[in-house]
């Protein structure tokens, strides 16, 4: 067994807080000044779309800050740690923090693009999730293109258009997409329904990943929709966030989009690991008492295609960590994800040499770095 960590790390969660100009000067003038935009109301900054209002809620920009600091309160950009909106600043961060490579979800589009696909305007909603996916390659990645990895997202309403969008996201040089976990909360059929079957050829043949982020379903409901609810703390909703994960991993390994995509990989993003284990067990056992009234569409036990197609990544998961060898040691990742109250930063080497204390170096690195390098296609040892 060893602790030494002589290498940097890999996140596979990461997020932009955009800064206020991502869509300025980029647009036709009929959309220009409908693309969403920073407003100042009370002294406070909001982003303005289709004439709905959201400030940058505190907990998703608590990065370098302690625990007793933590707020939902609104934070303005200029109370924001630079690295959450510059990416120079990021890849300072990231030195500070032993990262070699980022991988980026989006913020104000929502994880996987659901503001514009609940938008009234769909032609709107179009070119400025154009506009997203330009400017993440031509100023977000281009600050260090070998160091962030750019995940592009789609206008999933139209497939047609999403698959376009997709061909035309390899070319700026995108590496990945993020997909909703819940399309279905979009009024869409679920992630594992044939509908998605085209797009899902694309992807096959273009070679890159999907990544599922947690709560990338609608954009609907408040940022802790569990925490309105009469009666439900706060911390409720902070406890079972990871499990919106759950029901998307299991859809995908029994609806049979993985048996009609052999070369489709998806990345259930801070969900966590521990579960893994109980539910790929599960799934077997599932399996194994019920395909002959189900009429599964699994040629193979579900564990088949987890170990194939599926990976999960985490921050903090010591109970995950003891049960790898029942998800499987290749399948799982590491993440940071800055700047989210959740984040390790500033401290992911250090708390990795206290998790993986008790892990072989072989495994430690294979989950905190080399499993990323082969799953995104990195040019990386």
């Amino acid at each position: 067994m060893s602790t030494a960590i002589d290498y940097r790390l890999i996140s596979t969660d990461d997020h932009i807080i955009e800064p206020p100009d991502v869509w300025e000067g980029r647009l036709e003038k009929k959309f220009q000044d409908r693309a969403p935009h920073v407003i100042v109301n009370n002294d406070m900054d909001y982003w303005s779309f289709e004439e709905k209002q959201s400030p940058n809620i505190g907990l998703s920009v608590m990065a370098g800050r302690s625990f007793e600091e933590y707020t939902t309160d609104p934070v303005r950009f200029s109370g924001m740690r630079k690295g959450c909106y510059d990416p120079k600043e990021r890849l300072l961060d990231m030195d500070r923090d032993g990262i070699e490579v980022s991988a980026l979800f989006p913020s104000v589009p929502g994880m996987a693009g659901t503001l514009f696909s609940e938008a009234e305007d769909k032609s709107l909603a179009l070119r400025c999730l154009e506009t997203y996916n330009d400017w993440l390659s031509d100023t977000w990645c281009a600050a260090d293109p070998n160091r962030f990895i750019g995940q592009m997202i789609l206008p999933i309403w139209d497939l047609d258009l999403a698959i376009k969008e997709l061909q035309r996201g390899l070319g700026l040089g995108h590496k990945a997409l993020s997909f909703p976990n819940a399309p279905e909360s979009l009024g869409l059929p679920n992630i594992g329904d044939e509908h998605w079957d085209p797009l899902w050829d694309a992807v096959e043949e273009a070679g890159i990943p999907v990544s599922m982020h947690i709560a990338s379903g609608s954009m609907r409901d408040s940022p802790m929709p569990l925490a309105v609810a009469a009666g439900t703390p706060a911390e409720v909703f902070v406890t079972v966030a990871p499990s919106s994960n759950f029901i998307s991993v299991a859809t995908l390994l029994w609806s049979g989009v993985l048996v009609r995509h052999p070369k489709l990989r998806f990345l259930s993003v801070e969900g966590g690991v521990g579960w893994l284990g109980y539910l790929v067990q599960r799934a077997d056992e599932v399996y194994m008492k019920h395909r002959h009234w189900t009429k599964t569409k699994l040629k193979e036990p579900p564990s088949f295609y987890f170990k194939r197609q599926v990976f999960a990544n985490f921050l903090d998961d010591a109970v995950g960590l003891t049960t790898r060898h029942h998800i499987g040691v290749e399948n799982i990742m590491f993440e940071v994800d800055y700047p989210h109250s959740d984040t390790t930063f500033p401290n992911s080497q250090e708390l990795v040499a206290k998790r993986f204390k008790d892990v072989p170096a072989d495994e430690t690195r294979l989950i905190v770095r080399d499993n990323a390098i082969k799953f995104f296609g990195l040019d990386l040892q």
